[in-house]
């Protein structure tokens, strides 16, 4: 498994410790993902993906 600190969440390529990191995930993004298409959905999975199984405690 990769270093999440040190690849890009959409491509898996290692990236600079200087990046870009996505605002709304806290993840690097190559310049090469960043701003496009692949990211946007790359985002919208990954958010999907941490509600699978969520059940609020307060129930």
């Amino acid at each position: 498994m990769n270093n999440f600190k040190t690849t890009c969440f959409v491509c898996e390529e290692p990236v600079d410790p200087d990046c870009r990191v996505n605002l709304t995930l806290n993840l690097p993004v190559c310049k090469n993902c960043e701003g496009t298409e692949r990211e946007k959905e790359k985002v919208q999975e990954l958010l999907e993906g941490m509600a699978d199984g969520f059940v609020c405690g307060c129930i």
